[in-house]
């Protein structure tokens, strides 16, 4: 019987364990730029936000994400973005994100939790956002079917 409970109770520690102190894997860690924001629609229509984004306010390129491996996301937008920058700063002020293979899963007490898949090429980091698979997430007229941002570590 003792034998039984300190299994369980070994499973069970492990389990908190993994779930309370999940980290972000070194791979994932570091500070990155956005360079590629692409959303394709549900007739596959597929658009360059990112290029959009840089196109109406120019300052966008110059934004950097700080990745933790206590899995807290800094977001450091440029002086040059003026009265943005604040609003951006907070906008993504709590986020946090954990790490199970090739998912991440980000949260914050903004938003509801969102699932990416991620994929590292060399200094790229590829996350790819699936809305059907994340219902909560606002969809205006449910017209988006995907979302892939590509980061460079700089």
């Amino acid at each position: 019987m003792k034998k039984y409970r300190f299994l369980l109770l070994t499973i069970l520690f492990w389990k908190v364990s993994v779930s309370t102190f999940a980290q972000l894997p070194s791979s994932a860690t570091g500070i990155w730029k956005r360079t590629g924001m692409t959303s394709v629609d549900i007739n596959g229509t597929a658009s360059d936000d990112n290029a959009s984004m840089v196109k109406a306010m120019p300052c966008s390129k110059n934004i950097t994400y700080t990745f933790k491996a206590d899995g807290s996301i800094l977001t450091s937008v440029p002086d040059e973005c003026g009265a943005m920058k604040k609003a951006i700063e907070s906008m993504n002020g709590d986020g946090k994100c954990t790490m199970t293979g090739n998912k991440v899963v980000v949260t914050s007490s903004k938003l509801p939790p969102a699932t990416y898949q991620v994929e590292f090429k060399g200094n790229t980091m590829i996350w790819f956002f699936d809305y059907a698979a994340n219902p909560k997430t606002l969809n205006p007229g449910g017209k988006s079917k995907s979302l892939t941002i590509v980061y460079t570590k700089i």
